[in-house]
């Protein structure tokens, strides 16, 4: 914010010069507590948005190791694919479960 300087008149009073640097001070002390929250408010939005793409992440990480896993031992053994892909699946629902059990906990915050 921009340095104000005080104003003065000859036709001011000194009472009314401080009574208007008091107003200009407390206009400029909460517009720097409003600045203030807004950049706390910032980092904190960032930290969750990081912090969801780290989950998010790591949760499509487990999938496509599980799905080359799931691949693999179809190659071993073609009869057990459709066990597989149930477990797949499964391990995939609970993959979900646990990012949105995440989100939901950042919005209690």
């Amino acid at each position: 914010m921009p340095d104000i300087q005080r104003y003065s008149s000859p036709e001011l009073l000194p009472t009314d010069g401080r009574r208007a640097g008091k107003a200009v001070s407390r206009y400029e002390a909460q517009g720097l507590v409003r600045v203030a929250g807004i950049d706390i408010e910032t980092d904190v939005s960032l930290a969750e948005v990081a912090s969801v793409t780290a989950v998010t992440g790591s949760a499509m990480g487990a999938v496509v190791r599980v799905a080359q896993a799931q691949k693999h031992l179809e190659l071993i053994a073609p009869e057990a694919s459709g066990r597989l892909a149930i477990l797949a699946d499964d391990h995939a629902l609970g993959l979900m479960e646990i990012a949105t059990d995440h989100r939901r906990a950042l919005r209690r915050k």
